[in-house]
């Protein structure tokens, strides 16, 4: 990266729009304190960690930025200004930069920044307002990334979560098809046979006892099996399939029931008429099966959609406990790995006046910590999530709490700090509870942390008085 001469003049400076309005004098003082550098396409720009000590133009070409915090590329273009600015607290990069096509920059020491204040005022308001636009944009960027890791865990739990019942849903629609297509063979063959209408009769009540048994619990299992081993040495002496003894039981049919219909048809049709009653437990078995599978998955769709708030204003009347509820739906594949659940809600509390979909951001991340810090607490120990809510004269508290190691005091005092993270990189963006902390005073909330090894506890209370502005994540 050698340095280029002759140095950066007054006249190139004053083609910049930063340095639109600004007088010649300040140009040249400027110009006289700066140093170029060029670079090939794809040679380090800086890397990240490294001090900051310049003030940087962009003369010419294009610089590329990204950090592991961001996903998106930050594109530099000439006339811009990069590193330390005008009352600019930046100390160190925090993101690697490189050249993408050869690049031009001028560089000045930030000792001679208290200077440049002075001689070139209107180019010291440009700055100004470009470093608070530049933090507005990579604060917009990084909430985004920390919404998208958000969204990654919960997407991820929730494809579990679907894909349970989902599959219990195609292997029993499966089955049924070739009960089905079984049962009519089975049928046919009855029905080309002579049976008596006493034969009838009795076939039709045992058919109606079917549908009334199913779902009823198997009881005591040794019991069970008695049965059922009875049952088979009967259908032997009858010349009936002994394989189907565990379906007849299991739909509360037994040798005595059967005896009459055994007695009034030939062995061939009492058999046919056994694999029908057969059939129709399990048909109606694994219909209850596939009912089940979806009134899961249709219940789970249902928690997203309260969830994320899907076709409803964003400024509503909302329950807070029902979004709790919600949320921890999102994070049943977390909880039901050991972790005891201890909801104690308070029931009936009004609803207030807030953006649902945001106040749900506050209780994802504040569970999502809270069931990070059990993951350090050994499996063989009780790991514990309890979740409080009760009704306060103006406000409504909400309290999550878990048994893990604790916060350090030292980590406390910062960790509602932008950025500020203890995860390992790519595993937070710092962003959590700034954004919860920011959502809860837009709610004109407070926010409380309280925490000892095993034991941390989260206060938000939420006042009962309607937010009159839009609240936006």
């Amino acid at each position: 990266m050698p340095l280029t001469n002759p140095p950066v003049s007054a006249d190139e400076l004053l083609r910049l729009d930063c340095f639109a309005g600004e007088t010649r004098e300040a140009a040249e003082w400027i110009a006289g304190r700066m140093q170029i550098r060029a670079y090939e396409a794809g040679e380090e720009f800086v890397a990240e960690g490294e001090a900051a000590h310049h003030f940087i133009l962009i003369l010419s070409g294009e610089i590329h930025f990204h950090s592991p915090r961001m996903e998106a590329l930050v594109v530099v273009s000439p006339g811009t200004a990069v590193g330390v600015l005008p009352f600019s607290r930046m100390k160190t990069w925090t993101a690697r930069g490189w050249a993408a096509q050869p690049s031009r920059a001028a560089f000045m020491d930030v000792e001679d920044l208290r200077d440049l204040v002075y001689r070139a005022p209107i180019l010291t308001q440009h700055l100004v307002s470009q470093m608070m636009d530049r933090a507005r944009q990579f604060t917009r960027m990084e909430e985004g990334t920390h919404r998208l890791l958000s969204l990654g865990k919960l997407s991820a739990g929730l494809a579990h979560e679907l894909n349970n019942p989902a599959a219990a849903a195609v292997r029993s629609s499966a089955r049924l098809r070739a009960v089905l297509a079984q049962k009519r063979q089975f049928t046919l063959s009855l029905h080309s046979e002579a049976i008596s209408e006493l034969a009838e009769r009795i076939f039709t009540e045992l058919a109606d006892s079917i549908a009334e048994c199913v779902g009823n619990p198997r009881g005591d299992t040794l019991e069970h099996a008695d049965r059922e081993s009875q049952l088979a040495e009967w259908l032997d002496s009858r010349g009936a399939p002994s394989e189907l003894a565990s379906g007849l039981v299991d739909a509360g049919i037994s040798a005595n029931v059967l005896e009459p219909l055994a007695e009034s048809t030939s062995a061939r049709s009492f058999s046919l008429a056994l694999r029908v009653l057969a059939a129709d437990y399990e048909i109606l078995c694994l219909a209850t099966e596939v009912e089940e599978a979806s009134r899961r998955v249709s219940d789970l769709v249902h928690a997203v959609k309260v969830y994320s708030y899907m076709d409803r204003n964003p400024m509503s009347d909302v329950e807070v406990e029902q979004g709790i509820d919600a949320t921890l739906r999102m994070f049943q594949h977390r909880t039901r790995l050991g972790i005891e659940v201890d909801r104690r809600f308070a029931g009936g509390l009004p609803k207030i006046r807030g953006n649902g979909g945001a106040l749900n951001q506050i209780w994802t991340n504040l569970i999502d910590n809270a069931l990070d810090a059990l993951d350090e607490v050994p499996t063989t120990a009780m790991r514990r999530l309890g979740i409080r809510t009760c009704l306060e004269p103006e406000a409504i508290l909400v309290e999550i709490a878990d048994n893990g190691p604790g916060i350090q005091p030292d980590v406390q005092e910062r960790m509602f700090e932008p950025f500020f993270t203890t995860k390992p990189v790519g595993d937070g963006t710092g962003l959590g509870l700034d954004i919860v902390q920011r959502i809860v005073r837009e709610h004109r909330g407070t926010i409380r942390v309280e925490s000892q090894p095993g034991r941390t506890v989260v206060h938000v209370r939420l006042p009962l008085e309607p937010v009159r502005s839009e609240i936006k994540l």
